[in-house]
């Protein structure tokens, strides 16, 4: 049996977060002792600890990782790291669309050599009718008069 605090060391996580997937159910201790409530595991679970420690590592929730744990086939398991798989693309394709928004701004600034007096910024509105007019302006000394 290996006290908690070894434990965690040998698993590198803290000693919270084994308490924490104790009281969820995740992960249990193998023994506690009744007198003094200390909790002991064994070195089974230490597979078990890194299982869920690189679960996490990609992404899955406490409650997906307890699906895998509690026997997903192999099929289910793919899919569900499939799901993940999707879900992160578009995270990063946001990411990657918020990062080209940064460096359109950092182009303006440097163009202007000063901060901009007001800000833009992209909205999704929903489908509406609109009335315009297309006119070609000469100078932007004439705008005024259109």
């Amino acid at each position: 049996m290996i006290k908690i605090g070894d434990f965690a060391r040998l698993g590198q996580v803290s000693v919270a977060t084994l308490r924490h997937y104790d009281a969820i159910g995740l992960l249990k201790p193998a023994l506690i002792d009744n007198a003094t409530g200390y909790r002991y595991y064994s070195g089974d679970q230490l597979s078990t600890l890194n299982r869920i420690i690189a679960l996490k590592d990609l992404g899955f929730s406490l409650d997906q990782i307890e699906q895998v744990l509690s026997g997903l086939t192999v099929d289910q398991l793919r899919g569900m790291l499939k799901l993940k798989q999707a879900e992160v693309q578009r995270q990063l394709a946001a990411e990657q669309d918020r990062l080209a928004r940064i460096a359109a701004r950092l182009s303006q600034i440097e163009l202007e050599d000063s901060c901009l007096d007001h800000d833009i910024a992209l909205k999704t509105v929903p489908s509406m009718l609109v009335a315009s007019r297309r006119i070609c302006i000469p100078t932007n000394d004439q705008a005024c008069n259109y």
